[in-house]
């Protein structure tokens, strides 16, 4: 009957220590998924584009990151003509 009581608690000790190391890897892995989602998310929806005004003198260059590309990105603000756009 003594020895019952010091093999129990010794047990248990081990048990503790083992749920206790586990919730802390599975921590671990959760947030290294959740900072993998958040880096492919925004390179999924979001498209980075150079745009680059053809005129020699003009010279206008900006890079945008949007879903689509409207009209008005695609126009230079300085010469009016049509800017070539490179995907990044």
């Amino acid at each position: 009957m003594g020895l019952d009581k010091w093999l129990k608690p010794e047990d248990n000790a081990k048990k503790i220590r083992n749920d206790k190391e586990s919730p802390n890897q599975t921590k671990k892995d959760k947030s290294e998924k959740a900072i993998k989602k958040l880096h492919e998310k925004p390179s999924n929806q979001l498209i980075k584009c150079i745009l680059i005004c053809p005129n020699a003198k003009c010279k206008y260059q900006k890079i945008i990151m949007k879903k689509e590309l409207t009209d008005d990105d695609i126009i230079c603000p300085r010469c009016n003509k049509k800017l070539k756009t490179k995907k990044v």
